[in-house]
């Protein structure tokens, strides 16, 4: 239960600030929203040319045991600027909250910059080397995106993950700040 109170807190933080943003920023966020989803859903059909779904699914999703602190405000600022609808997140499944039976509840496009990114050595090593390479440019470009997305907000206010008050550790914090 205080997983859900601190994610509608955060999600109410995030819209009040996104509703704020004048006319000219909120535009540049709609194209800067849809330029990110893009991305993203290119950097996902490069690692799906190797099967990495089944990759994901055979070792059970290791990698998604503390998803909860990677969705980041900026990844809630694209749902909104695009229209998107917000999924419900399963803090009661013992994994990553945005994990459902038996996908990820977030559509590839709209995945948090840690999930979209992150290849394990069994998908990395399935890659050319060329996509590989081709690969680590679209992150530095999403690393962009997610740079100039935060700089439409004053101070601060969109960067981070989305429950960062409630994450135990200041390092995870540090690893989470896309």
């Amino acid at each position: 239960m205080k997983w859900e109170r601190e994610w509608g807190k955060a999600v109410s933080a995030v819209n009040a600030g996104f509703l704020a943003l004048p006319q000219e920023k909120a535009h540049r966020l709609h194209e800067l929203s849809r330029a990110m989803v893009a991305l993203k859903e290119r950097m996902q059909h490069l690692v799906a040319q190797v099967d990495a779904a089944e990759l994901c699914a055979g070792c059970g999703g290791a990698c998604c045991v503390c998803g909860k602190y990677h969705f980041a405000a900026v990844d809630l600022l694209v749902y909104l600027a695009t229209q998107e609808p917000l999924f419900t997140p399963r803090f009661d499944n013992g994994l990553c909250p945005y994990l459902g039976e038996p996908n990820c509840l977030v559509p590839a496009g709209y995945r948090p910059f840690n999930c979209i990114t992150f290849n394990c050595e069994l998908i990395e090593d399935r890659l050319a080397h060329s996509e590989v390479s081709r690969f680590y440019l679209m992150e530095r470009e999403l690393r962009e995106l997610y740079a100039e997305i935060r700089s439409l907000f004053p101070c601060g206010a969109m960067d981070g993950s989305l429950l960062r008050d409630a994450a135990p550790s200041p390092i995870l914090r540090t690893t989470t700040a896309f």
